[in-house]
């Protein structure tokens, strides 16, 4: 057996295949629906594997890396048995398989089919998305597709992956130099202590306060007599410097008041270590500022 994972698009990861079974499944890949084989160690490491995509009976495209994006390299080969050479000679430990196909580095990032001026703003609205903090990396690529016209200036999911890879790295970089807690760490505790103290509270919840207030209560638990949340834009604008907008209220049902939900959402918030703004009006939303919004990116995506 070999100790290795082996993921396909067909199907679960099988786990320590024996040479037979990982030669099986490579030759077999071009068919719609099992493209592609991505191969990691046990016990796994970050950032390190040997992939292959291979349409229909075409040449196979090879990529290993080995730690950072500056050791990502790239092969091409139309022989299967090279290929499978390669991946039985990487999933045993010798050195071979360095050398058996012609690796060059993959340029992870590049679009060079892309207009340099709608690069550049594909790369803003990434960035935007990436600050946030709350969307996974594929998330991020789709929404940068979905903000350009198909009909105009399109960006394809695949350039937009790119885009996005890069600028995640970055961000990754970026959050390694954080402190162990930051601001968005402390709303979420007190979120999560006005979930135990019977409100409903949800984080970056939906697109604006209209689609918010007519949504929140489908989210509501037996018991909860008030709400709290902030959407998509508050999220945006916390990510700008400017703070963030925290919504409130009680639910009609419940005869609860929403000045009395508003003193709870403003303690749990002081409680937290965070700076509120707000003078009692349970007309007015509730300000944290000053505030640094350094989210954490979803792990593993």
């Amino acid at each position: 057996m070999l100790a290795i994972t082996v993921t396909t698009e067909s199907g679960p990861a099988l786990a320590r295949p024996s040479a037979d079974e990982l030669a099986a499944l490579l030759r077999r890949l071009g068919a719609d629906g099992d493209h592609f084989a991505v191969v990691e160690r046990i016990p796994g490491a970050d950032h390190v594997f040997l992939q292959t995509w291979r349409e229909g009976d075409g040449p196979f495209a090879v990529e290993y890396r080995d730690g950072g994006p500056d050791r990502h390299f790239r092969a091409e080969c139309a022989d299967a048995d090279a290929v499978t050479d390669v991946f039985l000679a990487w999933a045993r430990g010798p050195e071979s398989w360095r050398t058996a196909l012609d690796w060059r580095p993959a340029d992870l990032y590049a679009t060079p089919g892309l207009d340099p001026a709608t690069r550049a703003a594909a790369e803003r609205q990434a960035r935007t998305d990436i600050r946030s903090g709350f969307r996974t990396s594929e998330e991020v690529a789709q929404g940068v597709c979905d903000a350009f016209d198909p009909d105009g200036t399109p960006v394809t999911l695949e350039e937009a992956r790119r885009i996005v890879a890069g600028l995640w790295e970055e961000r990754l970089a970026e959050q390694a130099q954080w402190p162990r807690e930051t601001d968005p760490d402390r709303v979420a505790r007190a979120f999560g202590a006005l979930t135990a103290q019977g409100l409903t509270a949800r984080m970056n919840f939906t697109c604006c306060s209209g689609c918010g207030l007519a949504e929140i209560g489908a989210e509501r638990a037996d018991g909860d007599r008030g709400f709290a949340f902030f959407h998509y834009q508050d999220t945006a604008a916390a990510a700008d410097g400017y703070g963030l907008s925290v919504r409130y209220g009680a639910y009609a049902d419940s005869g609860a008041e929403g000045a009395a939900v508003g003193r709870t959402v403003a303690a749990a918030l002081t409680d937290a270590g965070l700076a509120v703004e707000w003078n009692g009006d349970p007309a007015k939303v509730i300000e944290v500022t000053p505030l640094q919004w350094r989210k954490r990116l979803p792990a593993g995506v």
